[in-house]
């Protein structure tokens, strides 16, 4: 199986828009993973949502990210700034009650998702296992045993792309007591915050392993011209430098 794997997309239409036409070039996949943060920060959520109700292939996982679980009344004193608050305010009044029932009734609530796939064990997370919403899952934390059962731990939120392969002490001779786990973050379609300023995906085969991280340009000064006055300039200004 061929799994795409979408990441904080944050209503940022013009990269969403070039990761389907490069996914046209491609070829067909078998699958879709969307790991959560269909909106917010960008200025077109009702546009996103919409853009994403209408691909054809299967999305197989839709996660809640943690600005969905904000939308739905979770706390705001996890974002780091008030402009981050302010920002979330202003896309909670501008979402149209199609794009709140699909959020609602066609997104998964919990954060994470696992599944058997080719046989081999997945998770599919936002954010970490500690806080499957706001939880960085970064390098420090991918030598926790809890990780271990899974062969493949697929994470978002960060904006940073990684690829890491990860051995764990296993009672099994035949693999020299090492039990392989690999952990992806495929990088964000709508606000890399890697210095790259194109969007980000990535494509696994499950049955070989093979891993394609895709990065794909797209009119950034286009997209800037459809924020509106009410969101931060920051959120702006920094889709030009991948920060």
């Amino acid at each position: 199986m061929k799994i795409v794997i979408l990441a904080d997309i944050h209503a940022n239409v013009t990269a969403l828009n070039a990761v389907l036409a490069d996914l046209e070039t491609i070829g067909k996949a078998d699958s879709i993973a969307i790991l959560g943060d269909l909106v917010n920060y960008g200025p077109r959520p009702n546009e996103t949502i919409e853009i994403i109700r209408s691909v054809k292939a299967n999305i197989m996982v839709n996660l809640w990210g943690n600005h969905e679980y904000s939308i739905f009344g979770g706390s705001l004193d996890k974002f780091a700034t008030d402009r981050g608050r302010a920002t979330l305010r202003y896309t909670n009044s501008i979402l149209s009650y199609e794009s709140r029932l699909y959020l609602d009734k066609q997104m998964n609530h919990s954060g994470f998702q696992e599944c058997d796939i080719d046989g081999k064990k997945f998770l599919f997370i936002h954010g970490n296992l500690d806080d499957p919403y706001w939880g960085k899952l970064g390098i420090d934390a991918m030598n926790d045993e809890h990780f271990a059962r899974f062969d493949y731990v697929i994470s978002a939120h960060s904006h940073v792309s990684h690829y890491v392969e990860q051995f764990f002490p296993s009672d099994n001779a035949a693999y020299r007591n090492k039990k392989r786990t690999v952990f992806i973050n495929p990088g964000s379609v709508g606000q890399p915050r890697n210095h790259n300023i194109y969007a980000q995906y990535g494509i696994l085969d499950t049955q070989s392993g093979n891993y394609e991280r895709r990065c794909v340009w797209y009119d950034v000064t286009e997209e800037q011209k459809s924020f509106s006055d009410a969101v931060d300039v920051f959120y702006k200004e920094r889709l030009a430098f991948g920060i």
